[in-house]
């Protein structure tokens, strides 16, 4: 079993983007989207983008003086993102490890983030590194999860995932 899913190459970027995204994901990104609107957001970090979700609901929204830089851990989820999101100037792509920000101090407005914290390996690494490219007053707006035992619909849907790919069932949830 090669656990394609915790390094999301191959088909898992489209599994993910194709049945996960409107099930669970889409109405947070949304929210998300609302969220990072509804404030000074000049320049925008989102780190964790996975599939691109939070992209899409937010980049045709912001202004087109803002700069928006979309990171993700793992290229080919960044690359999955990217195909999926029309071009458009103001956005960046940049393969980035959310513990080690290739960012200066105090740069963005708003950094935002959708399911991607309860994944990181060390969190208070992660917070400190937003709270460092964050300017005075910045915002960080993230969504997560309780374990998965306390998520109905994510287990329902891990397990349902384990049936359609018995050989190599999708854990990432989990």
């Amino acid at each position: 079993m090669q656990n394609l899913d915790k390094n999301f190459i191959g088909s898992i970027p489209e599994f993910y983007d194709t049945y996960l995204v409107p099930l669970i994901f889409k109405e947070y990104a949304d929210d998300l989207a609302s969220r990072v609107l509804a404030g000074t957001s000049n320049k925008i970090l989102e780190t964790a983008a996975g599939s691109g979700v939070v992209t899409r609901a937010l980049a045709n929204k912001i202004s087109s003086s803002s700069e928006y830089i979309v990171t993700d851990l793992n290229q080919p989820m960044l690359d999955h993102a990217q195909a999926q999101q029309p071009h458009r100037d103001n956005l960046t792509w940049q393969q980035a490890d959310a513990l080690n920000l290739p960012f200066d101090d105090h740069q963005f407005d708003v950094v935002i983030c959708q399911f991607g914290v309860m994944f990181f390996p060390d969190k208070l690494i992660a917070y400190s590194e937003v709270n460092r490219v964050l300017k005075p007053q910045g915002r960080y707006i993230f969504s997560v999860w309780d374990c998965i035992e306390n998520n109905v619909l994510a287990d329902l849907v891990t397990q349902a995932a384990g049936t359609v790919f018995p050989d190599d069932p999708p854990m990432f949830m989990s």
